[in-house]
Protein backbone atom coordinates (compact mmCIF):
# COMPACT_ATOMS: atom_id res chain seq x y z
CA UNK A 1 0.00 0.00 0.00
CA UNK A 2 1.61 3.51 -0.86
CA UNK A 3 0.56 5.93 1.09
CA UNK A 4 -0.17 9.53 0.17
CA UNK A 5 0.18 12.74 2.94
CA UNK A 6 -3.83 12.98 1.53
CA UNK A 7 -4.61 9.72 2.57
CA UNK A 8 -2.70 10.66 6.34
CA UNK A 9 -4.15 13.91 6.15
CA UNK A 10 -8.02 12.76 5.78
CA UNK A 11 -9.75 12.69 9.20
CA UNK A 12 -6.02 13.67 10.82
CA UNK A 13 -6.59 15.03 14.35
CA UNK A 14 -3.36 16.26 15.44
CA UNK A 15 -2.71 19.89 16.62
CA UNK A 16 1.03 19.59 15.60
CA UNK A 17 2.21 16.59 15.07
CA UNK A 18 1.89 15.78 10.97
CA UNK A 19 0.74 19.32 9.67
CA UNK A 20 3.32 18.94 7.00
CA UNK A 21 3.70 15.46 5.55
CA UNK A 22 6.54 13.84 3.74
CA UNK A 23 5.48 10.53 1.77
CA UNK A 24 8.30 8.69 -0.54
CA UNK A 25 9.50 5.45 -1.73
CA UNK A 26 12.29 3.65 -1.22
CA UNK A 27 15.01 5.68 0.79
CA UNK A 28 18.04 5.07 2.96
CA UNK A 29 16.47 5.74 6.26
CA UNK A 30 13.59 8.02 7.12
CA UNK A 31 15.63 9.30 10.22
CA UNK A 32 18.26 10.61 7.37
CA UNK A 33 15.17 12.78 5.12
CA UNK A 34 13.92 14.21 8.69
CA UNK A 35 17.10 15.21 9.51
CA UNK A 36 18.26 16.68 6.07
CA UNK A 37 14.96 18.80 5.89
CA UNK A 38 15.38 19.72 10.08
CA UNK A 39 18.34 21.44 8.91
CA UNK A 40 17.19 23.27 6.40
CA UNK A 41 14.52 24.89 8.86
CA UNK A 42 11.49 22.41 9.01
CA UNK A 43 8.96 22.92 10.86
CA UNK A 44 7.80 20.74 14.57
CA UNK A 45 5.85 18.08 13.39
CA UNK A 46 7.50 17.26 10.45
CA UNK A 47 6.52 13.75 9.39
CA UNK A 48 8.51 11.37 6.78
CA UNK A 49 6.87 8.20 5.64
CA UNK A 50 8.68 5.57 3.27
CA UNK A 51 7.13 2.41 1.81
CA UNK A 52 11.35 1.02 2.04
CA UNK A 53 14.22 2.06 4.19
CA UNK A 54 17.38 0.68 2.22
CA UNK A 55 19.12 1.19 5.81
CA UNK A 56 16.78 1.66 8.45
CA UNK A 57 18.46 0.97 11.42
CA UNK A 58 17.86 0.83 14.94
CA UNK A 59 19.57 1.75 18.30
CA UNK A 60 23.45 0.75 18.47
CA UNK A 61 23.29 0.22 14.47
CA UNK A 62 20.65 -2.26 14.44
CA UNK A 63 19.00 -3.00 11.27
CA UNK A 64 15.46 -2.72 10.96
CA UNK A 65 13.32 -5.34 8.56
CA UNK A 66 10.45 -4.00 7.02
CA UNK A 67 9.67 -5.61 3.13
CA UNK A 68 8.85 -2.88 0.54
CA UNK A 69 5.15 -1.07 1.23
CA UNK A 70 4.32 -3.54 4.00
CA UNK A 71 5.03 -1.35 7.59
CA UNK A 72 4.55 2.07 9.11
CA UNK A 73 8.44 3.50 8.51
CA UNK A 74 8.19 7.03 9.90
CA UNK A 75 10.15 9.87 11.22
CA UNK A 76 8.84 13.01 12.88
CA UNK A 77 11.26 16.30 13.47
CA UNK A 78 10.05 17.41 17.20
CA UNK A 79 11.10 20.60 18.29
CA UNK A 80 9.98 20.74 22.24
CA UNK A 81 11.08 23.55 24.49
CA UNK A 82 12.91 21.18 27.17
CA UNK A 83 16.11 21.59 29.10
CA UNK A 84 18.50 18.23 29.16
CA UNK A 85 17.21 16.86 31.73
CA UNK A 86 13.99 15.96 29.82
CA UNK A 87 15.80 14.53 26.93
CA UNK A 88 15.42 11.03 27.91
CA UNK A 89 11.97 11.70 27.73
CA UNK A 90 11.42 11.91 24.07
CA UNK A 91 12.21 8.08 23.75
CA UNK A 92 9.45 7.54 26.61
CA UNK A 93 6.94 9.13 24.28
CA UNK A 94 7.45 7.77 21.03
CA UNK A 95 7.17 4.38 22.38
CA UNK A 96 4.25 5.75 24.49
CA UNK A 97 2.92 6.65 20.60
CA UNK A 98 3.85 3.78 18.75
CA UNK A 99 2.48 1.05 21.45
CA UNK A 100 -0.97 3.54 21.75
CA UNK A 101 -1.33 2.99 17.67
CA UNK A 102 -0.33 -0.86 17.77
CA UNK A 103 -3.09 -0.77 20.28
CA UNK A 104 -5.75 1.09 18.66
CA UNK A 105 -5.11 -0.78 15.06
CA UNK A 106 -4.51 -4.75 16.18
CA UNK A 107 -6.63 -4.61 19.26
CA UNK A 108 -3.34 -5.86 21.50
CA UNK A 109 -2.05 -4.92 24.85
CA UNK A 110 1.43 -3.74 24.21
CA UNK A 111 4.66 -3.69 26.67
CA UNK A 112 7.11 -1.48 26.15
CA UNK A 113 10.76 -3.17 26.58
CA UNK A 114 12.94 -0.71 28.26
CA UNK A 115 14.39 1.75 26.65
CA UNK A 116 12.75 1.52 23.27
CA UNK A 117 11.15 -1.50 21.80
CA UNK A 118 7.22 -2.01 21.66
CA UNK A 119 6.42 -6.02 22.44
CA UNK A 120 3.47 -7.96 22.34
CA UNK A 121 2.43 -11.91 22.93
CA UNK A 122 3.74 -12.93 19.61
CA UNK A 123 7.00 -11.18 19.94
CA UNK A 124 8.76 -7.27 19.17
CA UNK A 125 6.48 -5.21 16.50
CA UNK A 126 7.65 -1.58 16.88
CA UNK A 127 10.77 -0.03 17.86
CA UNK A 128 11.96 3.69 18.38
CA UNK A 129 15.33 5.58 17.21
CA UNK A 130 15.18 8.87 18.53
CA UNK A 131 18.08 11.30 17.73
CA UNK A 132 19.06 14.96 18.51
CA UNK A 133 21.38 17.95 18.15
CA UNK A 134 22.43 20.25 20.35
CA UNK A 135 23.17 24.03 19.83
CA UNK A 136 23.50 25.35 23.38
CA UNK A 137 23.48 23.92 27.01
CA UNK A 138 19.23 23.01 25.33
CA UNK A 139 18.52 20.61 22.70
CA UNK A 140 17.73 21.97 19.30
CA UNK A 141 15.42 19.22 17.61
CA UNK A 142 14.88 16.27 17.82
CA UNK A 143 14.09 12.99 15.22
CA UNK A 144 11.98 10.48 16.28
CA UNK A 145 12.10 7.72 13.91
CA UNK A 146 9.35 4.53 14.74
CA UNK A 147 8.99 1.47 12.69
CA UNK A 148 5.96 -0.23 13.41
CA UNK A 149 5.57 -3.73 11.59
CA UNK A 150 2.44 -3.87 9.74
CA UNK A 151 0.87 -6.03 6.87
CA UNK A 152 3.90 -8.82 7.39
CA UNK A 153 3.24 -12.68 7.80
CA UNK A 154 5.19 -14.81 10.06
CA UNK A 155 6.86 -16.54 7.29
CA UNK A 156 8.49 -13.39 6.35
CA UNK A 157 10.24 -12.35 9.14
CA UNK A 158 14.18 -13.76 9.02
CA UNK A 159 14.61 -16.81 10.73
CA UNK A 160 15.48 -16.19 14.70
CA UNK A 161 13.80 -13.16 14.58
CA UNK A 162 11.47 -12.78 17.52
CA UNK A 163 8.65 -10.41 15.86
CA UNK A 164 5.42 -10.19 14.93
CA UNK A 165 3.32 -7.77 13.10
CA UNK A 166 -0.28 -5.44 13.39
CA UNK A 167 -1.47 -8.20 10.38
CA UNK A 168 -0.44 -11.53 12.77
CA UNK A 169 -1.91 -9.91 15.70
CA UNK A 170 -5.35 -8.79 14.59
CA UNK A 171 -6.03 -11.52 12.03
CA UNK A 172 -6.41 -9.68 8.56
CA UNK A 173 -4.73 -6.93 6.94
CA UNK A 174 -4.43 -3.53 8.17
CA UNK A 175 -5.05 -0.13 6.87
CA UNK A 176 -1.74 1.30 7.09
CA UNK A 177 -3.03 4.93 6.45
CA UNK A 178 -5.44 4.76 9.35
CA UNK A 179 -2.13 3.17 11.45
CA UNK A 180 -0.31 6.35 10.49
CA UNK A 181 -2.91 8.08 11.45
CA UNK A 182 -2.95 6.74 14.86
CA UNK A 183 0.86 6.58 15.57
CA UNK A 184 0.70 10.83 14.37
CA UNK A 185 -2.22 11.57 16.48
CA UNK A 186 -0.45 9.53 19.22
CA UNK A 187 2.55 11.37 19.21
CA UNK A 188 1.29 14.62 18.79
CA UNK A 189 -0.69 14.15 22.51
CA UNK A 190 2.20 12.77 23.85
CA UNK A 191 4.42 15.69 22.73
CA UNK A 192 2.10 17.76 24.59
CA UNK A 193 2.98 16.13 27.61
CA UNK A 194 6.97 16.93 27.31
CA UNK A 195 6.75 20.58 29.27
CA UNK A 196 4.34 19.79 31.87
CA UNK A 197 4.32 17.62 34.80
CA UNK A 198 6.36 14.64 34.38
CA UNK A 199 4.12 12.64 36.32
CA UNK A 200 1.41 11.44 33.17
CA UNK A 201 4.82 10.20 31.25
CA UNK A 202 6.13 8.14 34.00
CA UNK A 203 3.37 6.29 35.14
CA UNK A 204 2.27 5.42 31.53
CA UNK A 205 5.48 4.20 30.77
CA UNK A 206 5.75 2.40 34.19
CA UNK A 207 2.24 0.74 33.73
CA UNK A 208 3.51 -0.29 30.01
CA UNK A 209 6.53 -1.96 31.54
CA UNK A 210 7.07 -5.90 29.91
CA UNK A 211 9.91 -5.90 32.28
CA UNK A 212 8.99 -4.60 35.44
CA UNK A 213 9.36 -7.17 38.01
CA UNK A 214 11.26 -9.85 35.68
CA UNK A 215 14.68 -11.12 35.22
CA UNK A 216 16.45 -9.84 33.01
CA UNK A 217 19.94 -9.95 31.47
CA UNK A 218 21.59 -6.37 30.80
CA UNK A 219 24.85 -5.77 28.59
CA UNK A 220 26.82 -2.70 29.29
CA UNK A 221 29.89 -1.55 28.22
CA UNK A 222 30.70 -4.83 27.26
CA UNK A 223 29.62 -6.62 30.42
CA UNK A 224 25.99 -8.70 30.89
CA UNK A 225 24.92 -8.39 34.30
CA UNK A 226 21.60 -10.43 35.26
CA UNK A 227 18.71 -9.86 37.73
CA UNK A 228 15.75 -8.55 38.79
CA UNK A 229 14.10 -5.34 37.53
CA UNK A 230 12.80 -3.52 41.39
CA UNK A 231 12.24 -0.48 39.37
CA UNK A 232 12.35 1.34 36.61
CA UNK A 233 11.70 5.10 34.94
CA UNK A 234 12.20 6.85 31.54
CA UNK A 235 14.85 9.20 33.18
CA UNK A 236 16.36 7.43 36.03
CA UNK A 237 16.73 4.12 33.84
CA UNK A 238 16.72 0.78 35.43
CA UNK A 239 17.13 -0.10 39.11
CA UNK A 240 18.02 -4.40 38.65
CA UNK A 241 19.03 -6.76 42.21
CA UNK A 242 21.64 -8.35 40.83
CA UNK A 243 21.99 -12.33 41.42
CA UNK A 244 24.89 -11.28 43.04
CA UNK A 245 22.60 -9.53 45.84
CA UNK A 246 23.53 -5.03 45.11
CA UNK A 247 21.28 -3.05 43.24
CA UNK A 248 22.64 -1.38 40.09
CA UNK A 249 21.46 1.33 38.19
CA UNK A 250 21.26 1.26 34.35
CA UNK A 251 20.70 4.31 32.08
CA UNK A 252 18.72 3.64 29.09
CA UNK A 253 21.41 5.63 26.74
CA UNK A 254 24.18 2.69 28.00
CA UNK A 255 21.77 0.11 28.00
CA UNK A 256 23.23 -1.85 24.57
CA UNK A 257 21.14 -4.97 24.89
CA UNK A 258 18.61 -6.47 27.16
CA UNK A 259 16.42 -9.60 27.11
CA UNK A 260 14.17 -11.77 29.43
CA UNK A 261 16.51 -14.29 31.79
Amino acid sequence: MSLTPQMIRSRLRSRAVGRRILCVGSVDSTNDLAWAEALKGAEHGLAVFAEEQRKGRGRMGRQWFAPKGSSILCSVVLRPEIGVERVPLVTAIAALAAADAVDEIAETDSRIRFPNDVYVVHGKIAGVLVESRFTSSRPDFFVVGIGINGNVGMDEFPRGLSATSMMVEYGDEVNLAKAARSLLEALDRWTDELTGSLRPIRRAWRERSAILGQAVRVREGGKTYAGVVEDLDPIEGLEVRLAAGPVRHFRGEHVEHLELA
